[in-house]
């Protein structure tokens, strides 16, 4: 039996990355301090300030590693919090994220705040991305997206990959500052330089979906390309749409399924659909109503609602499957309870042929 034509098409992520917290590693190389040059920054100069802590301190830091490399978490936090309470700014960084993890000693949002914002007025950079995320977040703290764009400018200014993408974000979002594309695209492209795969990737959405005059699809696809080759899967899904659609490249439907693949094989639920969609359309590869039913269903398991739907279908048609009203209605019912509107319309057309 043929399958009508779904009311479909590829899927993409559709919105940037969302806040990225401050890295596990929890220890940074040493810096050297420096005199700020006259002309830098606030930030620059707070970053230059920084000085190597002295040797009673630095020993204290070393055994703390020590601890933490042998997962000796209680250890640390012996060590670590005199340090802290004396105010040494990684010392209290790391004491936060262990009492944000619950790892040697009791899990507190609360006092995890309060070390992250005693690293931030120390002027330890990781300290003020990581006071950034909770105030961005309200997580231990009254949310204040001020608050936190100020501190991921501080940051970022000093050179901090996350606290860079951070502030993009902020500013692709609206969030604590007014609404800048040019300035998202500014802060993005600072991170994805570093190498940063969700920077690479929220720059690529942003000039392929820009609402302004920053849409630019040969930019879109060398920044999804980057992250894509970082195995990112939403990159890897978006970079394989715009293959399929000729966006930035040639229409190549080989290089689509390539990359779909690729997504796919790390469960990634969008571009499970998208095979599938190729395969039922007969898009790039022979038409192939069984492996469009076998990808439908790995996404559907996935909770994907498109893939939902689309098995619906295909069991009420009896397209690569035998015909399974039963099967349909539980597919279209988990695809409506997702929000897929033709979902509900089916599930509700569906339930008046039963009744007759």
């Amino acid at each position: 039996m043929f399958i009508s034509t779904l009311s479909r098409r590829h899927r993409l992520l559709l919105l940037p990355a969302a806040l990225l917290a401050s890295s596990l590693v929890l220890f940074p190389a040493p810096r050297a301090g420096a005199a700020p040059a006259s002309n830098s920054s606030p930030a620059q100069a707070e970053a230059a300030a920084q000085t190597e802590p002295d040797s009673a301190d630095a020993a204290i830091l070393e055994r703390a590693q020590e601890a933490l490399d042998r997962q000796d978490y209680r250890s640390a936090v012996d060590l670590l919090t005199p340090l802290a309470n004396r105010k040494n700014g990684e010392a209290a960084f790391v004491l936060g994220r262990l009492t944000q993890a619950g790892k040697g000693t009791r899990q507190s949002k609360t006092r995890a705040v309060q070390y992250f914002k005693l690293a931030a007025e120390q002027g330890d950079i990781r300290g003020q991305n990581a006071y950034g995320v909770a105030l961005a977040m309200g997580d231990g703290v009254r949310r204040n997206f001020q608050q936190a764009s100020r501190w991921f400018a501080r940051a970022a200014e000093q050179g901090d990959a996350e606290a860079q993408f951070n502030l993009g974000w902020l500013y692709a979002q609206g969030r604590g500052v007014k609404q800048d594309e040019q300035k998202a695209i500014d802060w993005y492209t600072r991170a994805a330089n570093q190498g940063m795969a969700e920077a690479q990737f929220s720059l690529g959405w942003l000039y392929m979906n820009s609402k302004e005059n920053h849409q630019d699809d040969t930019k879109a696809v060398h920044w999804l390309e980057k992250a894509a080759e970082q195995d990112l899967p939403k990159a890897q899904n978006n970079l394989a749409y715009m293959y399929a659609q000729g966006r930035g490249y040639a229409l190549d439907y080989a290089k689509a399924l390539q990359w779909y693949q690729k997504a796919a094989d790390q469960g990634y639920a969008e571009a499970q659909y998208n095979i599938g969609f190729m395969y039922e359309q007969g898009t790039g590869v022979p038409q192939d109503y069984a492996k469009a039913v076998e990808w439908y269903r790995k996404a559907a398991d996935n909770n994907e609602s498109a893939a939902q739907y689309s098995l619906g279908l295909m069991y009420e048609q009896g397209t690569g499957v035998p015909i399974s009203l039963t099967e349909a209605q539980k597919w279209y019912s988990l695809a409506a309870a997702n929000g897929d509107k033709d979902a509900q319309k089916a599930l509700r057309q569906l339930q008046r042929v039963k009744k007759k």
